[in-house]
């Protein structure tokens, strides 16, 4: 027999929801937690694996915890509902960006677009994932030196209803290497071949440093996906857009998260041989 001085809304039905509630959140918890703890002490594991576990760790969670509520609750949900129905219009204008965030997120999930780790570019910005939720995705901005920009390195969150208006550009998706396009312009009355000599040599030196790793990443994207194998060799193409300058467009393979380390070993092994009093290299032979 309930206490004659609770509210009419607690009945019997309620306190057996409100208790099977509590019972299943503790179960809950203690499961994440035991979970998350066997997840850290794994040794074999990297920092990033572990890091992604944790992430879909706890979006499973709360996806279990709302579901289970739900369940708990579902006769109170089914009379609220229809109570609900004068004003599910404006709930549902009151709550479109939430909606169009956990729609993102279901595109995310459902597409495969990226995950834990992935490097990306959405919307102008441009980083390394280091979490996702069902309303959001941080990144940590790429940490290439830009003229225009002071501060690098920064975290980033954006709404995941980006996802349903925006492209995304997943540099992982196809392994560990993209192709690095560096722009070099140089007057019309250089040497324009001294200079595309200086630019291969100084590409060919980088790219011996992972020219083995390179390779067999090149035959895995042949068997993993059927595409032609990628040129592993540094290319160049002229351009004359411009009256006054030659333009040398170096395309090369370099590994994620060294790109800005390899443009500036090229650009300063480039100015070094191309600098006044640097003999051409055919004149040393």
């Amino acid at each position: 027999m309930l206490a004659p001085w609770l509210p009419d809304f607690i009945d019997r039905a309620f306190v057996r929801d409100l208790a099977a509630s509590l019972i299943f959140l503790l179960i809950l918890m203690v499961l994440r937690s035991l979970i998350r703890h066997a997840i850290l002490k794994r040794e074999d594991l990297g920092h990033e694996v572990k890091r992604r576990w944790l992430v879909t760790l706890r979006n499973s969670g709360l996806v279990v915890f709302m579901v289970g509520m739900a369940l708990i609750w579902a006769n109170e949900i089914e009379t609220l509902a229809v109570s609900l129905v004068a004003i599910a219009a404006a709930i549902v204008l009151a709550t479109k960006e939430m909606i169009l965030c956990l729609m993102g997120s279901i595109y995310r999930t459902s597409t495969h677009a990226y995950t834990i780790g992935d490097r990306i570019e959405i919307h102008g910005l441009k980083g390394q994932v280091i979490d996702t939720n069902v309303l959001s995705t941080t990144l940590i901005e790429s940490s290439q030196a830009m003229a225009n920009k002071g501060t690098v390195g920064r975290g980033i969150t954006f709404p995941n209803s980006l996802l349903l208006s925006q492209p995304v550009y997943n540099e992982t998706m196809l392994g560990s290497y993209v192709i690095q396009t560096l722009h070099i312009d140089i007057g019309r009355d250089a040497d324009w071949q001294r200079a595309e000599t200086a630019l291969l040599e100084a590409a060919h030196h980088v790219i011996a440093e992972y020219r083995d790793d390179l390779a067999q990443h090149a035959r895995e994207l042949q068997r993993g996906f059927g595409l032609d194998a990628p040129a592993i060799e540094p290319r160049i193409k002229i351009a004359l857009d411009d009256r006054e300058s030659i333009g040398l467009h170096l395309q090369l393979p370099a590994p994620l998260g060294q790109r800005s380390k390899v443009e500036q070993h090229i650009l300063r092994a480039f100015l070094t041989a191309t600098s006044p009093g640097q003999d051409h290299p055919a004149d040393d032979a």
